[in-house]
C-alpha cells in the first residue's frame, strides 16, 4: 500500500513539474499575438523596533536590548500581462531575520506563477505560490494590509514558515448567490523548508478553501493535507545514541527511527472570520492541526480575536490568542516499555538510563500551552504609509519560536512599533 501512495505521489511531482515548465513559458509565444501588453511594478516594506522585558526567553530576533531586524521586511512585485487572459507575477522578499539558513536580507523568491483566466469568475494558475493557511496570506508579507505590527502569533505561527508557499497548481471561481458571494480555490503541489534545524517537506501537499462575502461580513473555512518527512539534525543526532542498543534490542531501534516523520499525512483545518461595522473590525481566526499520533508528531489548536476601532486616521485595537501544542506520546510510551523489559538500574548500566530521562525531558518540552494579550495602535499619516506601536504579554514563548529551550511557563512583555510603507 505504501509503495503505490508513493508510487502516485512521485508521478504527481513528475506531471507538476512538467506542466510548470510548459505553462510557465507558454505564455511567451504568445507575447506578439497581444495588443494589451502591461507591466506592474509595486513593492511594500516594514521598518520595526522592539526589545523585550527580559533576555531568557527570545522572541524572534528580540531581547532585553532594542532589535531592529525582527519585523523589517523589504519586498516587490512585477507582474506582466500577456493578454487578456494570460499573465505572469513574481515577488521577492528580504527578511531581516529568518529561522532558516537564510542570511539577513538576503533576496528569497516567495511567488513565481503564470496565471491563465478562463473567465471573469474562473482562474488557474501554475508555479509558486503562497500555501492559503490564513485569512491573510496572499498579504502576509504586507504589513499595511493589516492592523497589527505583525500577525497574530497564535495562529500564523512560525512553526509553520517552512510552508508558506508550495510549487504546484491552483484553480479558483467565484459564485454568485445574490446577497452573497462564495470563492473557492483547489490546490495542490510541493511544500519543503527549514524551520531553525528542522528540514520540512510535505509531498503532496493538497487542499480546498471556501471564503464567503455577505455585506461586510467575511467567513473562511479551509483544510489543508500533507504527506510529510520531517527529520531535525539535533533529534536525528540525540537519537543515534540509541544506535548501540538498538543493535541488540528491536525497541531501542524503534525509539531511534520514531525521532523522524516519514510519510505521515497531517491534517490543518482552520475557520476565520472579519466584521466591519460602521467605524468597528472584528476579526478571528482558530485552527487544528491532527497529525498521524506516531513518531515525531503532534496535535496543535490556537485562535485569536482582534477588536479595531477607527477614529479618523488612529485606529487603536486590542488582541486575545490561545494555543495548545500536544506532542505525540508514541516515543514516551516505547520508552515506557522499553523500562519494563529493561528496568532502570538494568543489566545495561545508566548509561541507557540517563539516555531515556533526558530525552523524556526533550519530548516534554514541546508540550505547550500560553496565551497572549495585545494592545496597540495604527495612526495612517499618508495615505501609503501606516506606523504601528503595540505592546504584547505572554505567559509562554517557546513554542512560538522555538529559538532556545526555556520553562513551560515565562511571563514576556514585548514592546514593538513598525512603519509600514507600499509603494
Amino acid at each position: 500500500m505504501i509503495r503505490f501512495v508513493r508510487f502516485w505521489q512521485n508521478l504527481g511531482l513528475f506531471l507538476t513539474q512538467r506542466l510548470l515548465f510548459v505553462l510557465l513559458f507558454l505564455p511567451v509565444h504568445v507575447i506578439a499575438a497581444s495588443s494589451e501588453e502591461a507591466l506592474q511594478l509595486s513593492g511594500f516594506a516594514s521598518f520595526g523596533a522592539g526589545k523585550l522585558s527580559r533576555d531568557d526567553a527570545p522572541f524572534l530576533n528580540y531581547a532585553e536590548g532594542w532589535s531592529f531586524r525582527s519585523d523589517t521586511i523589504v519586498g516587490g512585485q512585477a507582474q506582466y500581462q500577456f493578454t487578456n487572459r494570460w499573465s505572469s507575477t513574481i515577488q521577492v522578499v528580504a527578511r531581516g531575520f529568518t529561522f532558516d539558513d537564510n542570511d539577513k536580507f538576503d533576496p528569497v523568491l516567495e511567488w513565481l506563477f503564470t496565471s491563465y483566466q478562463w473567465s471573469p469568475e474562473t482562474r488557474f494558475r501554475v508555479g509558486r505560490m503562497r500555501t492559503p493557511l490564513y485569512l491573510f496570506s496572499d498579504s502576509l508579507e504586507i504589513g499595511y494590509a493589516y492592523p497589527w505590527v505583525r500577525p497574530p502569533v497564535d495562529i500564523y505561527s512560525y512553526l509553520l514558515a517552512p510552508l508558506a508557499n508550495f510549487d504546484g497548481v491552483d484553480f479558483s471561481t467565484n459564485v454568485d448567490f445574490g446577497e452573497a458571494d462564495l470563492d473557492v480555490q483547489i490546490f495542490a503541489g510541493v511544500s519543503r523548508g527549514t524551520y531553525i534545524d528542522f528540514d520540512i517537506e510535505l509531498s503532496p501537499i493538497f487542499g480546498v478553501n471556501f471564503v464567503s462575502h455577505w455585506d461586510s461580513l467575511t467567513l473562511r473555512y479551509g483544510v489543508t493535507l500533507g504527506y510529510t518527512d520531517a527529520a531535525s539534525e539535533g533529534l536525528s543526532a540525540f537519537a543515534s545514541n540509541y544506535d548501540f542498543f538498538a543493535s541488540q534490542i528491536p525497541i531501542f531501534k524503534e525509539i531511534r527511527d520514531s525521532h523522524e516523520t516519514e510519510d505521515e499525512l497531517f491534517q490543518y483545518h482552520a475557520v476565520g472570520l472579519q466584521w466591519d461595522y460602521e467605524n468597528w473590525s472584528v476579526i478571528s481566526e482558530a485552527y487544528t492541526t491532527v497529525g498521524p499520533g506516531k513518531d515525531f508528531s503532534n496535535d496543535a489548536k490556537g485562535w485569536y480575536v482582534s477588536f479595531t476601532k477607527q477614529i479618523q486616521d488612529f485606529a487603536p485595537y486590542m488582541v486575545f490568542g490561545y494555543y495548545k501544542n500536544e506532542f505525540s506520546d508514541d516515543i514516551s510510551s516505547l520508552i515506557a516499555e522499553s523500562k519494563i523489559t529493561y528496568p532502570v538500574g538494568g543489566p545495561l548500566g545508566p548509561e541507557l538510563d540517563g539516555l531515556r530521562e533526558i530525552n523524556l525531558l526533550i519530548l516534554d518540552d514541546f508540550n505547550e500551552k500560553g496565551r497572549s494579550y495585545t494592545v496597540g495602535v495604527r495612526y495612517d499619516f499618508r495615505q501609503n504609509a501606516a506606523f504601528k506601536v503595540e505592546v504584547e504579554y505572554f505567559d509562554s514563548t517557546s513554542q512560538l519560536t522555538r529559538a532556545a529551550l526555556s520553562d513551560s511557563k515565562q511571563d514576556t512583555v514585548l514592546l514593538s512599533m513598525v512603519v509600514d510603507v507600499v509603494f
